[in-house]
């Protein structure tokens, strides 16, 4: 099973002071301001035998199909924006690294408590639930690949005093969805966009509306309930950054 880090190797993560041009500023030189979530946040990865209830028997692969409750919500999203010829990915301590966020990455990622958890007496938008169990893909170890869905999910997890569970590898798409058809829900998932379509079929939801493929954007949510023995799906904008639909 692929190491998932500690608390004590996570790095404060990057926020911009104005999310509105984050884009635009240029990143050479740039001071960076420490998510104020970090502060008294809990430890945000688990151990690799963290899996809570039925997940913890699972083995590399699989030990039988997981099937949903009567009420399961699995919500997905696609890792914050990604480096391209303009703008570099940084890691958390502010250096170029192809695998990190984006500036506009991270202010994504410290924006999603908004969207998850927002204050008393705003609503969870229509669709959207709090969860109680996250998961991103591993980045460390021999099937490691970008850091991106972790960084994307960690300023949630450390605000809501959760857990990233990062034991599954991309490719690992169906043991990943026995596992969260097992956790305690509402589950939030964190996946590279290209692969997500093999968790929707690995879940039983493919016969949904939900598209083949997932759009070239960075700010939906899918949401997955299931009910009475029959899934329903829908996509939610995140409307969190200047220039979401």
């Amino acid at each position: 099973m692929p190491h998932s880090r500690s608390s004590d190797d996570m790095s404060p993560i990057p926020a911009s002071a104005a999310a509105s041009s984050a884009a635009d500023r240029p990143l050479v030189g740039r001071r960076w301001v420490l998510a104020g979530l970090a502060a008294a946040a809990p430890a945000v990865l688990a151990a690799c035998g963290g899996h809570k209830g039925a997940a913890a028997a699972l083995s590399p692969h699989g030990a039988g199909k997981a099937t949903p409750g009567n009420s399961t919500v699995i919500m997905i999203i696609r890792h914050g924006e990604k480096p391209d010829k303009h703008h570099p990915g940084i890691d958390e301590h502010g250096h170029e690294d192809h695998k990190s966020l984006t500036q506009r990455g991270w202010d994504r990622a410290n924006a999603l408590p908004k969207l998850f958890d927002p204050p008393a007496g705003k609503p969870l938008p229509a669709g959207i639930q709090r969860p109680r169990t996250i998961y991103a893909a591993t980045d460390q170890g021999p099937n490691a690949g970008a850091h991106r869905m972790r960084q994307t999910v960690t300023p949630l997890a450390r605000h809501m005093g959760l857990k990233v569970d990062t034991d599954y590898a991309e490719s690992e798409e169906g043991n990943l969805a026995k596992a969260a058809l097992s956790a305690t829900g509402p589950v939030l998932i964190c996946w590279e966009h290209s692969r997500i379509p093999d968790i929707v079929s690995a879940l039983g939801a493919s016969d949904t509306d939900v598209p083949d493929e997932w759009p070239d954007r960075f700010d939906l949510v899918w949401v997955f309930t299931h009910t009475n023995g029959t899934w329903a799906f829908r996509q939610v904008n995140q409307h969190l950054l200047p220039g979401d639909d």
